[in-house]
């Protein structure tokens, strides 16, 4: 795929909810476990080896790679204790390592906490596991209504705000589509394997459905 994606015309359409066309950020995974970054920037195609597997949507990902060095400084264990002459300082408690690793929604942010939670996760040890790690990750980039807001409302009067209507994960191995959505975080499959892939017709899968809250009491 890789050496043949120059031969795909992409043109810039224009987007009608924004009036302009989006420059396009890809990020392709391979079962292998290896990563490409496919972006079109200026009218150039640009495509980049994906060590880390991260990629948010501006500005372009050699900028991110480069902003990473602004990060040499993050660990995944505790910082030790400081002694500055007779006073002895300690961690206010779990995660010094990471003191000050940026936590809002920006898309540099987002690079930034993305390859410092996927790099330090531990290894699971089934496709299962990995899924449910993979979700655990993606929960400290969902933006709840109204956290990102523009100045600005709309015609109607409504506020308007960002926020994530949807969350995935795929098994590329077992070839499963994991997600979940705003109104439900119960994380449901797609089984592709079960679904008929020479069919002529798309078959679609509603996202819908809403929050079911179990009571455990006696």
């Amino acid at each position: 795929m890789k050496a043949n994606i120059g031969n795909i015309v992409v043109p810039a359409v224009v987007f009608g909810g924004w009036g302009f066309a989006p420059e396009a950020h890809y990020i392709v995974h391979d079962a292998s476990g290896k990563s490409i970054v496919i972006e079109y920037v200026g009218g150039k195609l640009n495509v980049h080896d994906n060590p880390l597997g991260v990629v948010t949507n501006s500005p372009t990902f050699d900028w991110h790679m480069t902003n990473l060095r602004n990060y040499l400084n993050f660990s995944m264990t505790n910082a030790p204790p400081v002694q500055l002459g007779s006073v002895k300082l300690l961690p206010t408690g779990q995660g010094s390592g990471m003191l000050g690793l940026p936590g809002d929604f920006t898309p540099p942010s987002r690079f930034v906490r993305a390859v410092a939670f996927s790099q330090s996760v531990f290894k699971p040890k089934t496709g299962d596991d990995a899924i449910l790690e993979a979700f655990h990750v993606l929960n400290q980039f969902d933006i709840p209504k109204g956290a990102a807001r523009e100045h600005d409302k709309d015609e109607h009067g409504n506020v308007l705000a960002d926020y994530t209507i949807w969350t995935s994960a795929s098994d590329l191995k077992a070839k499963r589509f994991y997600f979940r959505t705003y109104d439900n975080s119960q994380i449901r499959m797609a089984d592709l394997m079960k679904m008929n892939l020479d069919a002529k017709d798309v078959t679609k899968i509603s996202m819908k459905g809403t929050e079911s809250i179990r009571s455990l009491n006696p």
